[in-house]
């Protein structure tokens, strides 16, 4: 039986600097996805996470791979898409996925990236990024988006707001009434 659990958690409570995250514990994934304040943008790192995740599983490139290579290129803007991953297909493919679920989502690819960017740039490192059970305080399940925009210093998401799917957008969707 697969179980797995996905958690939009702020950004500074990550176990390193990114805004989307998985380990396993125990014979459970967990997904980290840091809060962006917008569901669909959460919703599409949680998916490209677990779709990786799984990827990886049965490729063979264990938790500890990824983490390494991670830790290793934070300096990086996307390390999982540099040639030398060795998780790169995984993560290319994970975000193929991401990208079509964005389009039938009506997401502005855009402004999801800046939103993402800006989250991983203007917050803070968490304090000890090796721990995956580590505690994370009373904002995992208590703070609201305001309060966490306050501490994270994130810009207002100027520039989102639903949409209703463009003819190309509905032509390209894998949908098929909209």
């Amino acid at each position: 039986m697969y179980k797995a659990n996905i958690d939009t958690i702020p950004h500074r409570d990550q176990r390193y600097d990114t805004c989307g995250d998985w380990f396993q514990e125990g014979a459970r994934m967990m997904i980290r996805v840091s809060s962006m304040g917008i569901r669909e943008y959460e919703f599409l790192v949680a998916i490209h996470e677990l779709v990786e995740a799984e990827l990886c599983r049965k490729m063979g490139i264990s938790e500890q791979t990824v983490d390494a290579w991670d830790l290793a290129h934070e300096d990086e803007e996307e390390p999982g898409a540099m040639e030398k991953c060795p998780y790169r297909e995984a993560h290319m493919r994970a975000e193929a996925i991401e990208r079509v679920l964005a389009n039938d989502l009506c997401v502005d690819w855009e402004h999801y990236s800046k939103t993402v960017k800006a989250i991983v740039e203007t917050t803070p490192l968490p304090e000890d990024p090796t721990v995956h059970g580590k505690k994370v305080g009373e904002d995992f399940t208590a703070r609201d988006y305001r309060e966490y925009q306050r501490y994270s210093k994130l810009p207002e998401h100027a520039g989102h707001r639903q949409r209703r799917a463009t003819a190309k957008q509905k032509a390209r969707s894998v949908l098929k009434e909209q």
